[in-house]
């Protein structure tokens, strides 16, 4: 490694009192030299930075251990971490060490580094560095490791400068419109409700205007041709019935950059002048965990989507199953539950519900306004999950729909219920799916695989005999199998493992061998 000259050596010492200041409990134990060299590495790569750019530095190392360095000098700003080792994670990489000083930087004209001052004055200037080792990869991955990076930052710098922005527009249109309840959640979403992240007004001859943070750094569109159309005639619609309810809430089939890696939340506000429709103001971002964690009755339009269901439904909010019903709306996502009709969140509220007290499989479907996304809730209980059976479910609800997934969530509950969520992208169609028919599969793949076996054997046995060996054989049949393969090819297995059990004549056939092909 080259090494700095010795007016910037005499900056180690300050970097290294840095890192040493910025590990917490659970990082690596400061043991050996690699704080030394992290140190050394960090003012290296930081000697010389032009204002505003960061500098990315990536390199195999071959050593006594052999590592990926990664190391990153940028202005200090939020989400820088998390969105860095969200790239390194999509790039299957696993961080085995990673140490964020930030450190006041003083440079000359130039970028050069002159000093690492402890005070702050108007000359010198908070820097974050980040220094990273992970498992090796090869050129191709470090070169599009490098552009993954550059783009990332760029997204946190634009996204960071323009939220003042974001933030006065999304007032701005929370005043704009008639609906109470839309505009109470504007400004919930403005009060740090939401990590804001992009701001475009889209006109109804397709030009953009009002780019803000992601939307100002490059072409693509959140929302594509036909979507915004279909947006326009579905707000024409509600305007033509004299009653607006704005914002429209949505995913975008666009994954955020900054902060997490997941499909951005889109608010689609009408913009109205006179009294037609000229344009759509869309706000990008995603929700902050603490708002997805905000009890229902506190969420502007959440809050009367609970009250109407419950009145709806006469249950007592006092009482067990109101409470029942209060549980469910605040473990259903927050972020889809707002886009979907009220039907949809009756049926999704309602099955989980009736799931509170006795777990058991279960399958609903939706689809997002506009008809971009499928949803596919899925609750089994908590012992049956694993990452096989995620899998199963999954390719079972891709194969049906013939769509993509885009996205997948898990959620745990405290008793014995897990609550799986896919969003599959249907821009391009689907296949219209038979619920009911998927909810059988799940059930037989799940909770009814002893029944179907069972019903399988009495085609040839007597009920008694085949209830006995089904209890005895079908549960040793893995996941895969079952999906795979079904009861009636369970039957015919059983029959041949029993068969080199206890052979033709009922004695014990030792050293039996056997296949089916």
């Amino acid at each position: 490694m080259h090494k700095p000259d010795r007016k910037v050596s005499a900056l180690q010492p300050a970097i290294v009192a840095r890192i040493r200041d910025s590990l917490l409990p659970g990082d690596a134990p400061d043991q050996g030299a690699w704080v030394e060299d992290a140190a050394s590495v960090l003012l290296e790569v930081s000697a010389q930075r032009a204002p505003g750019a960061p500098v990315i530095d990536i390199v195999s190392v071959n050593e006594e251990r052999r590592y990926l360095r990664i190391a990153i000098v940028n202005d200090d700003m939020p989400f820088l971490v998390d969105s860095v080792a969200a790239v390194i994670a999509e790039a299957g990489l696993v961080i085995d060490r990673l140490v964020h000083p930030v450190v006041r930087v003083e440079r000359d004209a130039a970028g050069g580094i002159l000093a690492l001052p402890e005070d702050a004055s108007p000359t010198v200037h908070r820097e974050s560095m980040i220094y990273i080792e992970t498992d090796r990869a090869d050129a191709r991955q470090r070169r599009d490791l490098h552009a993954a990076l550059e783009t990332t930052l760029a997204d946190v710098r634009v996204a960071v400068a323009d939220w003042p922005k974001m933030v006065e527009a999304m007032e701005a249109d929370a005043d704009r419109i008639d609906d109470g309840e839309g505009a109470d959640l504007l400004r919930w979403f403005a009060g740090g409700m939401l990590t804001q992240l992009g701001h475009v007004t889209r006109r109804r001859d397709g030009t953009h205007g009002d780019l803000l943070g992601i939307c100002k750094r490059d072409a693509r569109d959140l929302l594509s041709d036909a979507s915004y159309q279909r947006a326009f005639e579905a707000f024409d619609a509600r305007l033509a019935a004299g009653e607006v309810r704005a914002p429209m809430v949505i995913k975008a089939n666009v994954i955020a950059r900054v902060h997490r890696r997941v499909p951005l939340d889109l608010f689609l506000v009408p913009v109205i002048e006179g009294d037609k429709l000229a344009a759509l103001s869309v706000h990008a971002g995603m929700w902050t965990s603490a708002a997805l964690a905000v009890a229902p009755d506190r969420v502007p339009r959440l809050r009367r989507l609970l009250a109407g269901l419950a009145g709806k439904l006469g249950f007592d909010p006092g009482g067990h199953t109101g409470k029942a019903l209060a549980h469910a709306m605040t473990s259903l996502p927050h972020d889809l539950v707002l886009g979907f009709g009220e039907a949809d969140v009756e049926r999704l509220a309602t099955t989980m519900t009736g799931l509170v007290d006795r777990p058991r499989p279960r399958l609903v479907v939706t689809t997002s306004p506009l008809s971009r996304h499928l949803f596919a809730f899925v609750w089994i209980t908590r012992d049956t999950l694993s990452t096989q059976m995620r899998k199963r479910i999954q390719t079972m609800i891709e194969e049906a729909a013939q769509a993509p997934t885009l996205d997948w969530s898990l959620s745990v509950e405290a008793g014995n219920l897990a609550m799986l969520r896919f969003t599959l992208d249907i821009r391009e169609g689907a296949q219209v799916l038979d619920e009911e028919a998927l909810d059988h599969r799940l059930q037989v793949m799940l909770r009814g695989w002893g029944e179907a076996v069972e019903a399988a054997l009495a085609q040839s046995l007597e009920p008694g005999r085949a209830a006995a060996i089904a209890t005895r054989y079908a549960e040793a049949f893995p996941i895969s199998y079952r999906s795979d393969s079904g009861p009636a090819e369970a039957a015919i297995d059983i029959a041949h493992m029993r068969g080199l059990v206890v052979g033709d004549a009922g004695t014990e056939a030792r050293g039996s061998r056997g296949v089916r092909l």
